[in-house]
């Protein structure tokens, strides 16, 4: 993976070049990046240009063995951690049980998404965890010597997914590490244990500019600029969102239907419609739940905007609904029902009860609207 493959950071990768040259290189790092930000293939750029035999003024030579076998994800010193879906039937106790199908989902696609990876690894249904058994094998393995590299090398994706015993077990690995060992942390989430934020050096990953995204998709795709830029406005900065679209793999059309079937319900409060949204809803797995409730909240501030007069960048297909629907979302009423969103959010990740969650979230939206208007 080379700095040249990842769309726009411009400023970013020349201060990590920078970094790696005038030998600052610290040896614990937190990437923090929104999905689709590019932050896990920066994560690797920055290690294939650390081990690069022949660096250049802007990027690894992209030739050498040690380029060779880190773009291969097969470099012996080079280590990943990421979710997984637990399962004793399968044997699927720590990262190193699925790496050929790591391997081949990041090659695939380096902005995959963790949706996508429970989706690879046919999991969906099952919560994702980085569990205790992976802080004995993280152990482990950065005890051994460097075989080629003059470093140890360690990206964890997700640490977030961290469950509390595997975090103190890492923080007493971050408190006193092996000697030329480098930890990487890729977050798309601060909500992780204080003190392993407080032990590593922050590296935030911002979002996609528009004409950093607009233009991958002209190289790559061939598409004509003012379609190109229209789907690098509606991505909102998520480089992974915007290549779905060009591939028409996209859920924001059905997740659109979705929300305008779950709005109706909720201003006119129809019992038996509720049920029917909420058994559909609680058909589709956990990570597609968040999706749609990440896509929720994105619309309802998009309704919020629309009310004020604010220029949003809504997709034409969404702007007859979203006319009819923003006088019913005032400024107090949408930050209110965003926050039950977030909240839902947070409960869909710690297990609770779809079907309940979904019910009570409802019946709350519906008291948040004024009761006297007719339905969008």
């Amino acid at each position: 993976m080379q700095f040249k493959d990842i769309v726009g950071h411009g400023a970013l990768k020349q201060s990590m070049i920078k970094s790696i040259n005038d030998g600052r290189i610290s040896h614990a790092q937190m990437f923090l990046g929104a999905e689709g930000s590019g932050a896990l293939p920066l994560a690797l750029a920055y290690i294939q240009y650390l081990f690069c035999a022949d660096k250049g003024e802007n990027d690894s030579c992209g030739k050498c063995s040690q380029c060779h076998r880190i773009g291969r994800l097969s470099h012996p010193d080079v280590h990943f951690v990421y979710p997984v879906a637990l399962s004793k039937e399968k044997g699927v106790e720590k990262s190193s049980d699925l790496f050929r199908e790591w391997t081949e989902a990041f090659l695939n696609d380096p902005y995959f998404s963790l949706a996508d990876w429970m989706d690879f690894i046919g999991a969906e249904n099952k919560q994702p965890t980085i569990a205790v058994e992976e802080s004995k094998d993280i152990l482990h393995k950065m005890s051994l010597m460097a075989m080629e590299g003059n470093y140890k090398t360690m990206i964890i994706w997700m640490p977030e997914r961290m469950n509390n015993q595997t975090a103190n077990k890492l923080l007493k690995l971050l408190e006193e590490p092996p000697d030329k060992t480098l930890f990487i942390l890729v977050s798309e989430s601060s909500q992780m244990l204080a003190t392993i934020l407080s032990r590593t050096q922050l590296t935030k990953v911002l979002r996609c500019a528009e004409n950093e995204i607009a233009d991958a998709i002209i190289q790559q795709h061939g598409l004509a600029p003012e379609i190109a830029s229209a789907i690098a406005k509606a991505s909102e900065g998520n480089y992974r969102l915007a290549q779905m679209m060009v591939k028409g793999e996209v859920d924001a059309e059905f997740n659109m239907q979705r929300f305008q079937a779950w709005m109706r319900v909720c201003l006119n409060m129809d019992g038996l419609k509720l049920s029917e949204w909420i058994n559909e809803v609680a058909s589709i797995g956990r990570e597609k739940q968040k999706q749609f409730i990440g896509f929720a909240i994105k619309t309802i501030r998009q309704s919020i905007l629309l009310g004020l007069n604010y220029p949003t960048g809504i997709n034409p297909i969404d702007q007859d609904f979203l006319n009819k629907f923003s006088p019913f979302i005032s400024y107090e009423n949408g930050a209110q029902i965003a926050e039950e969103l977030n909240s839902a959010y947070y409960a869909i990740e710690r297990n609770a009860h779809t079907k309940i969650l979904f019910m009570s979230v409802s019946i709350k939206i519906h008291n948040y609207f004024p009761q006297r208007k007719k339905s969008a």
